[in-house]
């Protein structure tokens, strides 16, 4: 099989997801074609779709809003066969779920949202293997009662932040001399806020030790998130910059590095000027300060963040600006990972040393010419309905080597990451995983319709429904001591 093809994008709504047009979607997912691609085009044999703060919480939470991620997940598809439809239509490109059926409906928490999409010419069914669907609440009670490397690392809590998981092996061998590699999805909202960095590399390690896949064989056990052949990592991964960006006011604005957004505007800094401050900006990155630490995200790499400005705190209805009241960010990210190793010309692997990154340290025997390589690495900011800009990055993926040493030829066995034990974090009990997951999903559920029903009696206001709860409580109170 030819090289594989990867469009991997994610997004954070706001919760304004029902602001969002059919325009709007075919905008966003426009570049998955290769059409900003300098003397290329791409049709993508996958399309990766993760989508943060879909709907208000208090809706994803008691599950009122299902049959809105559903419509809105049929959207994304219909958004996804037009453009390759008009765009390509010679190649008859279509795209559907690699989970058979409806079933990608179910690869969501909370309001957090994963799509995974297959090229049914390039990439038809029958070279997909099963799919395997987890996903891990990181809210509330996800750190509760954890000590640091523990035994009881790992958790399951409510669905306000998590992460989904997709994992699909793919036969990229021919007819006649199968191939198989396992492909792992995972879309993901850490947490928040400035303050809260050493909960953000606590929310990955949970990822790397409590997110299990079924396997290919019931005679497996479950895997893990780096027992796999390639791995993409996106969403909002809320990493701010360390410190707010004094006299690099250029380096933010959009719009220079995307005349199209703002023609009249003549007093720009050039180019060169503007690269410089955007490397000043990466160098404040708080991700890409605890990767070189060794602290989080370390066997992951992405392609040059410096191609593009913070995408958040943004100003809604507006291409460029932030919300002064927050420190800009780039908390919105793809990252990748493959067993062969990743290019050695991306901008960010020269700041990640071989010390603290045992993939790349191994990555010169795996495969010393790389095979994966970013073509484009880029944000959409004149997509303004969010206070965050969409990223995308196209993503290449070179044919497999096969030989008589390297035959994966079972959906079963495929190659996996080289992620050293050294660095594995120690796994949750699949038992204690799933009574978590339990009762974390009647928390998220209670949660939910009580904030909505308070919702209900306020007529819209929060305040005024509290108001009106604690009027019944102090009634029912009143009648039950029979002061009434």
């Amino acid at each position: 099989m030819a090289e594989l093809a990867v469009f991997a994008t994610t997004y954070n709504l706001n919760t304004r997801g029902a602001s969002l047009a059919p325009t709007h979607l075919q905008h966003w997912l426009h570049p998955a074609f290769g059409v900003d691609v300098a003397a290329s085009t791409i049709v993508p044999d996958l399309v990766v779709i993760g989508v943060q703060e879909l709907i208000p919480l208090h809706e994803s939470l008691s599950g009122f809003g299902a049959t809105f991620i559903a419509n809105f997940q049929d959207a994304i598809a219909t958004a996804l066969n037009i453009l390759a439809t008009s765009l390509f239509p010679s190649t008859a490109a279509s795209y559907r779920s690699v989970a058979p059926g409806p079933d990608y409906k179910s690869t969501s928490i909370g309001s957090i949202i994963l799509l995974v999409f297959h090229n049914t010419q390039t990439l038809p069914a029958h070279k997909l293997g099963r799919p395997s669907i987890a996903c891990l609440g990181l809210g509330l009670g996800s750190t509760y009662g954890l000590d640091f490397w523990s035994e009881n690392r790992g958790g399951y809590g409510m669905g306000n932040k998590g992460a989904v998981g997709l994992r699909i092996p793919i036969n990229r061998g021919t007819e006649d001399d199968e191939f198989w590699e396992s492909f792992t999805f995972i879309g993901a909202h850490l947490a928040a806020h400035d303050s809260n960095l050493a909960e953000r590399n606590a929310n990955y390690r949970q990822i790397l030790s409590s997110m299990l896949f079924s396997p290919s064989s019931s005679l497996d056990k479950p895997l893990r998130v780096w027992q796999t052949s390639h791995i993409i990592f996106l969403g909002d991964l809320n990493y701010r910059l360390a410190t707010s960006p004094t006299g690099l006011e250029g380096a933010l604005i959009e719009s220079s590095l995307h005349p199209e957004h703002n023609q009249q505007d003549h007093s720009l800094q050039n180019a060169p000027a503007l690269a410089k401050d955007r490397q000043k900006l990466v160098a404040l990155d708080t991700l890409k300060q605890q990767q070189a630490q060794g602290k989080s995200f370390t066997f992951l790499a992405e392609g040059d963040l410096a191609t593009f400005a913070p995408t958040y705190k943004r100003i809604i209805g507006q291409v460029n600006g932030y919300n002064k009241k927050r420190r800009p960010g780039y908390t919105d990210r793809v990252l990748f990972a493959s067993y062969r190793g990743p290019n050695k010309s991306l901008n960010e692997i020269s700041a990640i040393s071989t010390e603290t990154s045992p993939l790349l340290e191994n990555s010169e025997e795996q495969d010393p010419s790389g095979s994966t390589q970013v073509e484009k690495y880029d944000s959409i900011p004149d997509l303004t309905i969010s206070d965050h800009k969409p990223v995308y990055a196209l993503i290449k993926i070179s044919s497999p080597i096969i030989d008589s040493e390297h035959r994966y030829a079972s959906q079963h066995v495929t190659p996996f990451l080289p992620f050293p034990p050294s660095m594995s974090p120690p796994a949750t009990d699949a038992l204690s995983l799933g009574i978590r997951r339990a009762i974390s999903n009647m928390v998220d559920r209670s949660v939910g319709l009580t904030w909505y029903a308070t919702l209900i009696l306020g007529a819209g206001n929060l305040v005024a429904g509290l108001l009106v709860e604690g009027l019944f409580i102090l009634v029912g109170l009143t009648w039950w001591m029979e002061l009434w």
